[in-house]
């Protein structure tokens, strides 16, 4: 995958515009429609450049399911909560199978610096670290973790503001298969300000998300 194409899906947080809700669960189908609301008291929500073919399932509870066939777009989609928290304790476990780019973790929007934020606890081939050349800010730990901090920045284009996509990446990460795991997130805001990264959130929506884009694969996902 081209250097370009993976800067676009690892910023298509900052850059699309999510669909009106279409109800409290979406129909399990290929190429789920773009859709967010409410189902089971957890806040979900689910976005596809439709360029590839993904399932999204609404399940009981906060547990909820990606499968995803040779997808050559990008998608991410989760459950979790609205609106979200700088003191937010969230606790995930499930499966999470990709084979090829995906990744598992808590994204959510920024008001300062403008743009998203992603604490991210596994991923499939691709770790953007890798990839990218800005620079790992440092290390954090949290709940016995240690995660690299990097703040990937999407230059403007025309009107478009700069934006900021600031990564917290467990490191070692989660094997893939089953997954278990608690997210501190006032650990992860505190952690990026002790190196400079002094972030304001957006509570439109906290959500353990999957994202995936040119590859298959399966996750199934229950948070609280």
């Amino acid at each position: 995958m081209q250097l370009g194409s993976l800067l676009i899906a690892a910023l298509s947080l900052t850059s699309i515009a999510i669909a009106s809700p279409t109800g409290s669960r979406l129909v399990s189908r290929a190429s789920t429609p773009n859709a967010y609301g409410v189902n089971n008291g957890f806040h979900y929500r689910w976005w596809t450049d439709g360029q590839g073919n993904a399932t999204y399932t609404n399940g009981p509870g906060g547990s909820y399911t990606v499968d995803w066939t040779n997808s050559q777009g990008d998608f991410y989609g989760g459950k979790g909560w609205s609106p979200g928290s700088p003191t937010r304790v969230a606790h995930y476990e499930g499966t999470f199978k990709p084979n090829g780019n995906a990744y598992l973790g808590l994204y959510g929007f920024n008001k300062s610096p403008y743009g998203d934020h992603r604490v991210m606890e596994s991923y499939g081939t691709y770790n953007p670290i890798d990839y990218v050349t800005f620079p790992v800010r440092g290390q954090i730990t949290c709940d016995g973790a240690t995660y690299d901090v990097i703040d990937i920045l999407r230059y403007p284009q025309g009107f478009e503001p700069m934006t900021h996509q600031i990564h917290s990446i467990r490191n070692p990460k989660l094997p893939n298969g089953y997954v278990k795991g608690t997210i501190n997130f006032a650990c992860h805001l505190a952690g990026w300000a002790s190196l400079g990264l002094n972030v304001e959130i957006d509570p439109t929506f906290q959500i353990i998300a999957t994202e995936a884009y040119f590859s298959s694969g399966f996750s199934n996902i229950t948070v609280s």
